[in-house]
């Protein structure tokens, strides 16, 4: 896949199948609906087996990018509840019942996850903190994926995730039309004065400057 700014992931086609790397080191082999995966792929490779149409998204940011593309209706579970949701889309799924709080990311409702029949679980990079969650979903046998899109430098390639995103889904040219309008916006601003000064800074949990 030809990227323009993200740098942690990549997308390589082998025939039909796509292998998915995300931070050079997690592997998904995504094989088509109806189609058999290969023989001889490694243990460390998660065989991801499409249609996935009933995900998982306990990385809030990423559900701007599955509305971005018009996939809301393949998340049916998500780790927000629906009082921290500002995303119109993401609210009125929330309250026709489309999509369900599942649990947070560090407490999920197994159950819930389990017998809602869920293909896959997107979770963000603090799910490192709390390994014993991907394990168990693992166990249970719900693939998980990390997203990174909050390590990429540029706020386009944080947003390119998006096309990652279409793959899973099949939705390969909305992803990509989706990215393109975004990245004609950006490039129409107008550069900031050179004279203007920034000052940055942040209050810690203790009440410090």
């Amino acid at each position: 896949m030809a990227l323009e700014y993200a740098k942690e992931f990549s997308v390589d086609y082998y025939g039909k199948d796509a292998l998915i790397t995300i931070a050079g080191k997690d592997q998904y082999l995504l094989v088509p609906e109806g189609e058999t995966p290969p023989a001889g792929v490694d243990d460390s490779i998660t065989i991801l087996q499409q249609p996935l149409d009933n995900l998982y998204v306990a990385a809030s940011s990423a559900m701007d990018l599955f509305d971005g593309i018009g996939a809301l209706d393949s998340v049916h579970m998500t780790s927000t509840a629906e009082t921290g949701w500002s995303l119109p889309n993401v609210q009125n799924a929330m309250e026709n019942g489309t999509l369900e709080y599942a649990g947070k990311y560090s407490a999920p409702d197994y159950e819930a996850i389990l017998s809602g029949g869920c293909e896959l679980a997107v979770e963000s990079t603090m799910i490192y903190h709390s390994p014993e969650i991907r394990e168990k979903l693992e166990t249970l046998g719900i693939p998980v994926l990390v997203e990174h899109s909050s390590y990429e430098s540029h706020p386009l390639g944080r947003m390119e995730w998006m096309k990652l995103y279409g793959v899973l889904l099949g939705r390969e040219n909305e992803a990509s039309t989706a990215f393109d309008a975004q990245k004609q916006k950006i490039e129409s601003l107008k550069p900031i004065q050179e004279n203007v000064t920034v000052a940055m800074f942040y209050i810690t949990s203790k009440g410090a400057l």
